[in-house]
């Protein structure tokens, strides 16, 4: 399966940028509110805590003017290498790709990435450069937030 990556240097605490996105998802619409609009438990999920079956929906803003909203899951999380695993469910991505996977990692050399792992339903399909943009955008974002002494 393709794959697209963004990465992001961090000078913030890496832990805590770890546990922002596996704990504090919910503070995104503060820390990024020009991307990101809402997020919220759907399907019974009823913590916010990332766990395996955690379910949530993200309303975003992809590019100035467009809105969409994203529905998905918790496949994988490894506490020990500080690596989450998401699965899109729902949402306009599925109309360009199928098993869309994002992987969300804090590395030991510091740095934010997201693996976004697809396949596209036609070839002529342009490659979701646009969501690994934001989603540097929110690394930076977030790094920022954590760095000047942000709530997590």
């Amino acid at each position: 399966m393709p794959t697209r990556v963004a990465e992001t240097p961090l000078d913030c605490s890496t832990d805590l940028f770890f546990k922002f996105f596996k704990e504090k998802a919910f503070r995104l619409t503060d820390v990024c509110g020009a991307i990101v609009q809402k997020i919220e438990l759907v399907d019974g999920t009823t913590s916010w805590v990332d766990v395996v079956g955690t379910r949530k929906r993200i309303y975003i803003t992809p590019s100035p003017g467009t809105s969409e909203n994203i529905k998905y899951e918790v496949q994988a999380v490894d506490n020990s290498s500080n690596k989450i695993v998401y699965k899109v469910l729902q949402g306009a991505m599925l109309h360009l790709y199928k098993n869309v996977v994002l992987t969300f990692e804090v590395t030991p050399a510091s740095t934010a990435k997201w693996t976004i792992q697809y396949e596209k339903l036609d070839p002529s399909n342009k490659d979701p450069d646009v969501y690994t943009g934001l989603l540097g955008t929110a690394n930076n974002n977030v790094n920022t937030y954590i760095r000047y002494g942000g709530e997590v």
